[in-house]
């Protein structure tokens, strides 16, 4: 268990990537390289960024090469334990399998979500202190919402509390969580009380019987609990897509110190080598 005075971080990595044929036939999905790092690297950088230094990694069938790589988080400067699931069904069911392991506050990151700048996942963990809901989470702006959670803040805010939730909906059904033209998607990063395991044993099955974490956040709004959503001020991209892939890659290359930054892989390269080395 972890210790109630600290927030830990859970990242889920058992997903398909069916998306991303046919390289992930052969690779798990977060272990695309972006800018020199598989995906799930940065997403460990992410949660390090927020001050958390104990990580739970659900993995599942064929992840065998996110674990070679992440390790025990000791190069990375993370302490991580792994949490096998069993069966994929779904997002919630993922996040549920931190149950026996997790009694305080922690953070859910995607391994298959690279957000920048790194200091949002901070700032996420700053405003749910603040006003201590059962969760807080990180959204985005999209402007077709049928590939994602959408969420309605109350006052059409930045940042606020969510009025509701809806997994997945139809163009029809989302007319009411339009703002200004677009809509607010949950993008992978959340902060949860561990009461959040409770609405998730409650949940029902979904949209191809997967138990969503939307469905499990809805239910809970229902019941009277406190949601509060953070609109994300950086970049977003969700590995499960090329076109999302590829644009952001080129994007992000604008900005790139190539130097430094190969300065830096070749370090952690050497530091690693010598380690095993010494063994």
């Amino acid at each position: 268990m972890a210790r109630k005075d600290r927030i830990v971080g859970l990242i889920p990595a058992a997903g398909g990537g069916t998306r991303l044929y046919p390289f992930s036939r052969a690779v798990p999905k977060e272990m695309y390289p972006i800018l020199g790092k598989a995906v799930i690297e940065h997403s460990v950088e992410n949660l390090k960024a927020g001050n958390i230094n104990k990580i739970f990694m659900v993995v599942g069938y064929q992840k065998g090469a996110l674990m070679d790589y992440i390790g025990d988080g000791s190069f990375f400067g993370v302490n991580v334990s792994y949490v096998y699931q069993m069966k994929r069904k779904g997002l919630g069911h993922a996040i549920y399998q931190g149950k026996n392991w997790i009694d305080t506050t922690f953070v859910t990151l995607l391994g298959d979500s690279f957000i920048e700048p790194k200091n949002e996942i901070k700032e996420l963990i700053n405003v749910h202190k603040k006003h201590k809901p059962l969760a807080t989470l990180l959204l985005f702006d999209v402007k077709d919402p049928r590939g994602y959670g959408i969420a309605k803040l109350k006052n059409n805010s930045k940042v606020g509390e969510i009025e509701k939730i809806k997994e997945k909906p139809t163009i029809k059904e989302a007319v009411e969580y339009k703002i200004n033209g677009g809509y607010y998607a949950a993008c992978g990063a959340y902060v949860f009380e561990p009461k959040i395991f409770e609405y998730l044993k409650k949940t029902r099955p979904g949209i191809r019987g997967e138990i969503q974490i939307t469905d499990a956040l809805d239910l809970a709004i229902q019941n009277g609990e406190k949601i509060f959503g953070v609109v994300l001020k950086g970049k977003y991209l969700d590995i499960g897509k090329w076109n999302t892939i590829l644009n952001t890659e080129k994007e992000l290359m604008k900005f790139l110190d190539m130097e430094l930054h190969v300065k830096e892989r070749e370090k952690m390269m050497k530091r690693i080598k010598s380690h095993e080395e010494g063994e």
